[in-house]
């Protein structure tokens, strides 16, 4: 379970910037003692404009958890850090990143951070809460300066030896069987699930879920929730398939990243295809015929069903692209659903569909609690804050709120500009011209040339 995540100097997020899922006390409602675990939310969803960082909060924790499970197997040893520091301040590119973040293992509250810079890891640490006080484990103050706690049993110098300077002593760690860190880093690597948009991402995902599909660990959630979703398909099956070059090179791309995760993959399965069956026929169609919505509700589905049962980290950049706002809503409304989320299974996500807001969907779907805003101010750095920072009333509009402005992070559109590209272009046309005046004009100029 993730607690909070803190980050800075990557991508638009120059100034550190904290996401928290720490539930906010309710007014009047007692606080958590210092030697209790905070309770945190099981849904955090990000609103903001286009192009305003939403995507980068999400990037910025996707990296992290890339670094610590490649930084020792598949980092270049003379690469240094392939990082993505802030760019519109070229100073920016020499100081350093940051990331930490408070999680749970075990039912120990842990918090683990470190600082890189364009060549090596200059600072990292892990520290754990086991009564609400503070216990170093230990601490890396440059490349090979390491100051281990008492209690961290383990070959903690001479791994320590073994980890080059531009690698991060966790990965180290659970490369060289450590006792505790090899179990953090697994739940950290393998508790984690990112889904990001593009088509290479997408099939990426498909072939995931083949592979889930015919080891039978999914299979029971697929065809009801396909149904469910009134798509108009009865189920899915796996077929044989002829490979293309393009399939085979995504199959071997495919490979490639679960192995990095230490993990690996029958490569026959690859080479079956998702089929759906229609409802009411006996007819199935390939699922790469089916609609954008179609194949991004199964893929989403099938990731989201393994995280409820595991109680792992789904991460959702643009949960609406699309996808109805009711089968959004759905996704969310099931890990905030204590009968269905019974392992504490969180849902991270960003999204533009400001229906999750209010309460045009019958129930209200996310607390105030629950809603973050990305907005960037002219210098193109994000912030990130909270909607609680608001102090909304119960009743109040959210939604509606936010489209107005009320909270800021959103785009500002002046109607009249755009009425003035129009009056200037039609001035523009007004005028003698020898261009063609149409796209259809301009394209049969082309082929006559």
């Amino acid at each position: 379970m993730l607690l909070r995540f803190r980050v800075a100097n990557h991508r638009s997020l120059r100034d550190e910037q904290t996401l928290s899922f720490v539930s906010t006390p309710r007014r009047g409602a007692p606080k958590p003692r210092a030697t209790e675990i905070p309770p945190a939310v099981s849904v955090a969803g990000i609103y903001g404009a286009n192009a305003s960082g939403k995507s980068n909060v999400l990037d910025a924790l996707r990296w992290m958890i890339e670094a610590i499970a490649t930084s020792q197997t598949r980092w270049s040893p003379g690469g240094g850090v392939p990082r993505h520091p802030f760019l519109f301040a070229e100073e920016y590119g020499t100081l350093l990143s940051f990331y930490e973040l408070d999680f749970l293992y075990e039912g120990v509250r842990y918090s683990y951070g470190f600082e890189v810079d364009n060549e090596a890891v200059v600072g990292e640490w892990l520290n754990s809460f086991p009564h609400g006080r503070v216990r170093r484990l230990f601490e890396r103050t440059g490349p090979d300066k390491y100051d281990f706690g008492r209690t961290l049993a383990g070959e903690n110098v001479r791994i320590a030896k073994l980890t080059r300077e531009n690698a991060l002593y966790l990965s180290s760690a659970a490369s060289n069987n450590h006792p505790l860190l090899r179990g953090i880093h697994s739940a950290l690597v393998t508790r984690n699930a990112f889904i990001r948009q593009g088509h290479r991402h997408e099939q990426a995902r498909l072939l995931a879920t083949m592979s889930l599909l015919d080891d039978g660990l999914v299979s029971h959630y697929v065809d009801p929730f396909l149904q469910l979703a009134d798509l108009g398909v009865e189920g899915a099956v796996l077929e044989e398939m002829v490979l293309t070059p393009e399939r085979e090179a995504q199959i071997a791309a495919f490979r490639e990243a679960v192995s990095r995760r230490g993990e690996s993959i029958d490569a026959d399965v690859l080479r079956k295809r998702i089929t759906l069956r229609r409802g009411g026929t006996d007819a199935t169609l390939p699922l790469d015929e089916e609609s954008d919505g179609t194949r991004v509700w199964l893929s989403l589905i099938v990731f989201a069903a393994l995280c409820l049962e595991s109680g792992n980290v789904l991460v959702v950049d643009e949960i609406d692209s699309s996808l109805h706002p009711v089968l959004s809503s759905t996704l969310i409304r099931m890990f905030k659903d204590a009968e269905i989320n019974r392992n504490s299974a969180q849902l991270l996500f960003a999204s533009h569909d400001t229906t999750l807001l209010g309460s045009m969907l019958e129930d209200k779907i996310l607390e105030r609690e629950e809603v973050w805003f990305t907005e960037k101010d002219r210098d193109g750095a994000t912030e990130l804050f909270p909607l609680a920072e608001f102090h909304p009333r119960n009743d109040e509009n959210v939604e509606r709120g936010y489209l107005q402005g009320r909270y800021g992070a959103v785009p500002y559109v002046n109607f009249e500009k755009i009425r003035n590209v129009f009056r200037e272009r039609r001035n523009d046309l007004d005028e003698p011209t020898a261009q063609p005046s149409t796209p259809t004009a301009a394209l049969a100029e082309e082929a006559g040339s």
